[in-house]
């Protein structure tokens, strides 16, 4: 095959090679260790789920859990019992949603907006920070997206076609994003589609008898998280979890839980300001912020000129109020992680593609410009990480990462259409990023997750293991077990030959009762918490906090 002939191949596939790539950094995330906290919490609560078949009622190491809905575990748990417990088969049913959620979103776009903007927005969407880590680090969000975006397209749809099929399938969608992450999804659909409503002065469809069908169909689908929920706490005011004693499983899950943190129901909170998000959103929605930010206002300012009568209603209003909305009221809550507002960037991508249309002819190539200056940056991080943090990189990765700039430069120098002068370059540095993220860095990072490692190591080496000043979820799933905790007492009494996992405070109180042999040491540092002095290679060891397996003599 001539240069000719894969110049001409690259064009006519350009967009499938895109999802392509996007598709094989997701591949690629399956297969990367599940990262403390919250991601090996679930781990373990779904494992747990397959092994006992309970799963109407949830539990974590036999008791109560009454934290976030159960449609993660189930669908995690059916995972493990297909495939077995391992990495791919936790994280494979939230990435296929995710999957959902991008095709969602192209089809959404399509009813409002020209088949290239809805292509645009999917693969903006797909190449945000946000899904690269979210179908890594994989929590209830990754859920939310992708059964949120299919309720928003449904609805839109039912809508344009006044088809009952797709009240149908909106009411599911809307169900099931409420098994994943609670009522947030209505939130979403209220503030989207009212404010559609209202600024095309729709009142008829404000009114409709058939959102009372919809609720109604909702809750139909519901019945079985409620009847688990009612039958595990409800029927047990002496129960006690997640700091409430007596609580009701239902009223948790559609009140406290989401609008608690707000009202100061809920005992979480932190110091975080209304501000959190305006930081966050800038990492999270890279590489697509810069255009984001200025698109967001000009639609803000446009549909402030139609309300005071300057411009007459036109176009879809529903991305604009659910992101505007919704993220004031997340920006409320008493306790904010950057994860929250993920469920908002579906719309955000949408907003963005139609801007990148709109920018005046005059301005674009400028623009085009400018951004492959900045994408650069992205390439000089991967140049650093390869230089200063983790140099024991792959030749083959090198090859393929070289061969991605190449096409990186020749897509900015070669490509006609303008507006693709900007996407293709850009979503390029995405992928390439994303790919040395998931196949370099986070290995890499994840080999001193010390829990996961003793796991690994208890698996191997098929130790009756014991734990002792020190926790951590994914030991248990990776030594395919739960690892029993050990008391003093019980450390005092233990037989010699026993193994213990424990921390280095630890260490140094078991060495007051007991003789102990070192077994294996496991230098260790908390994956999501990063450093500017754990990344660097020449001070990293100053960092890191020995954890051990000791043989009790």
């Amino acid at each position: 095959m001539g240069v000719d002939s894969i110049k001409e191949f690259c064009w006519k596939y350009k967009y499938l090679l895109i999802f392509g790539g996007v598709l094989l950094v997701y591949f690629l995330n399956l297969f990367v260790d599940i990262m403390e906290v919250d991601a090996a919490q679930y781990s373990i609560i779904s494992m747990e789920m397959s092994s006992t078949k309970s799963f109407l009622h949830v539990y974590e190491y036999g008791k109560d859990y009454l934290d976030k809905p159960p449609l993660l575990f189930w669908l995690n748990s059916l995972s493990f019992m297909a495939f077995g417990l391992s990495n791919f088969a936790y994280k494979l049913p939230s990435v296929l949603v995710a999957l959902l959620g991008l095709y969602s979103t192209y089809r959404f776009a399509n009813i409002f907006y020209s088949k290239k903007v809805s292509i645009f927005s999917a693969i903006i969407l797909g190449t945000s920070q946000a899904l690269f880590l979210i179908t890594n680090d994989v929590r209830t969000d990754t859920l939310l997206i992708g059964f949120t975006m299919f309720s928003v397209w449904q609805m839109a749809a039912y809508i344009r076609t006044k088809s009952y099929k797709h009240l149908l399938l909106t009411s599911l969608g809307i169900a099931l994003a409420m098994m994943a992450k609670g009522p947030l999804v209505l939130i979403i659909l209220a503030a989207g589609f009212g404010t559609h409503f209202l600024m095309h002065k729709e009142w008829k469809n404000i009114f409709k008898i058939q959102w009372i069908l919809l609720l109604t169909l909702v809750g139909v689908w519901l019945i079985p998280m409620c009847y688990g929920l009612y039958t595990q706490f409800d029927l047990h005011p002496e129960k006690e979890a997640y700091g409430l004693q007596g609580p009701s499983g239902i009223r948790f899950f559609f009140w406290t839980q989401s609008f608690g943190r707000i009202t100061g129901e809920s005992s979480w909170a932190d110091d975080s300001s209304y501000f959190y998000f305006t930081h966050s959103i800038l990492w999270d929605f890279q590489p697509w912020i810069f255009f984001f930010i200025p698109a967001l206002f000009k639609k803000i300012r446009n549909t402030f000129l139609t309300v005071i009568g300057k411009i007459s209603a036109n176009g879809e209003y529903i991305t604009l109020g659910t992101f505007v909305f919704v993220f004031i009221a997340l920006s409320m809550s008493r306790y904010k992680l950057p994860h929250y507002i993920f469920g908002l960037f579906p719309f955000a991508a949408v907003i963005t593609a139609n801007s990148i249309f709109k920018i005046k002819e005059k301005y674009i190539n400028r623009i085009s410009a400018i951004q492959f200056g900045v994408e650069h940056i992205f390439w000089v991080a991967i140049l650093i990480i390869f230089t200063f943090v983790f140099s024991d990189i792959s030749i083959l990765l090198i090859i393929v990462l070289s061969l991605i700039y190449i096409a990186f430069f020749m897509s900015f120098k070669l490509l006609k259409d303008k507006h693709e002068r900007i996407l293709i370059p850009t979503v390029i540095t995405a992928i390439a990023f994303n790919l040395m993220m998931a196949s370099h860095f986070y290995p890499n990072i994840l080999s001193y997750q010390g829990s996961s490692q003793v796991g690994k190591y208890a698996l191997q080496k098929k130790l009756n293991l014991r734990s002792f000043n020190t926790h951590g979820h994914s030991l248990h799933f990776y030594a395919r077990e739960f690892i029993p905790y050990i008391s003093v007492r019980e450390l005092i009494e233990a037989k010699e030959g026993e193994f213990v996992y424990t921390n280095e405070k630890g260490y140094q109180e078991i060495k007051t009762h007991r003789n102990v042999k070192i077994k294996r040491v496991f230098p260790s540092h908390r994956a999501a918490i990063i450093t500017l002095p754990f990344l660097m290679k020449n001070t990293r060891k100053e960092r890191l906090n020995n954890e051990y397996i000791l043989e009790l003599k």
